[in-house]
């Protein structure tokens, strides 16, 4: 780099948009045939100003976490090649009404030889601030340690979840979601992949086409899982209280001996209670397999 690009890259200060400093610290150095520069962004927002947060990534890896501080803590590296300016990937901050909205991505279409974006989003937010939305439209997401009903979209992406005192809410164009310790799990899946690691309540899921591992101590009221094209695995607790149905249009239905009393099966359909059978739980699967285990 010349002396002018050098002078570029020291500590600057830029200025604060909404509540809080900003600190960015770029860095350059060759990769292939383009330079490749670096900065981070640095920034803190006081508790006290915010009662929810929602975060939005176009890319790279998110990673949002609790702590025991009084601020919510954000650093962001982003980077850029070629013609691509680091003053095209933002970002950016706003308070309004004690929610916190927080982006991060490329500002515009990207045009020319080279590329950019982010590489990493690093987000701590105390405990008592709820984690309202999270976004991830294409890289690798951790949320855990946290606390609010979580609503969390995800396009081209994967994302571990837990745990969350509160419930989740996924919707996924296509990615993995892994979900340890959470409330209640709900949501809507249109190519991807949904595993529970943790058992929790469960709400209701749509599934176009992908696969679902489910861990269940509970079931909220009546639940359907309806999956179009994909393999369902329910692991239920027997404290459960529910009525289950299995509807298999072009599949197999195996069930574990001992999970269900009073097991029927008949024109493609197999129904069973656990408990009471106070709750009703109904997997309907257009072309998969459905599995139902003990946890």
């Amino acid at each position: 780099m010349n002396t002018d690009e050098s002078n570029m890259t020291r500590r600057a200060v830029l200025g604060a948009v909404g509540a809080g400093a900003m600190v960015a610290v770029a860095g350059c150095n060759a990769v292939g045939e383009f330079d490749r520069e670096t900065e981070t962004v640095e920034f803190a927002v006081p508790a006290s100003d915010v009662d929810s947060v929602a975060v939005e990534t176009d890319d790279g890896q998110t990673v949002i976490q609790g702590h025991d501080g009084d601020e919510i803590q954000v650093e962001a590296t982003k980077y850029a090649a070629g013609s691509m300016d680091l003053k095209d990937i933002t970002v950016s901050r706003e308070v309004t009404g004690g929610h916190l909205d927080i982006e991060a991505g490329i500002d515009g279409v990207m045009v020319g030889a080279g590329g950019g974006g982010l590489e990493s989003l690093d987000v701590r937010v105390p405990r008592g601030v709820a984690v309202e939305s999270v976004g991830i439209d294409d890289g690798e997401g951790e949320i855990q340690d946290v606390s609010g009903d979580l609503s969390l979209t995800v396009d081209d992406a994967t994302a571990d979840i837990g745990p969350v005192d509160g419930h989740l809410d996924v919707t996924v164009d296509d990615g993995i979601v892994t979900v340890g310790d959470v409330d209640r799990v709900t949501g809507d899946l249109d190519d991807g992949r949904l595993e529970m690691t943790e058992p929790a309540t469960l709400g209701g899921l749509t599934v176009d086409d992908g696969n679902l591992e489910l861990a269940v101590d509970d079931v909220d009221g009546i639940v359907d899982v309806v999956t179009d094209d994909g393999d369902v695995t329910a692991a239920i607790a027997p404290a459960v209280d529910a009525t289950v149905v299995v509807e298999a249009d072009d599949g197999t239905t195996e069930v574990d001996d001992g999970l269900l009393d009073g097991i029927r099966t008949a024109d493609g359909t197999t129904r069973g209670v656990i408990g009471d059978g106070s709750d009703q739980l109904t997997i309907d699967a257009d072309d998969g397999n459905v599995r139902l285990r003990e946890l």
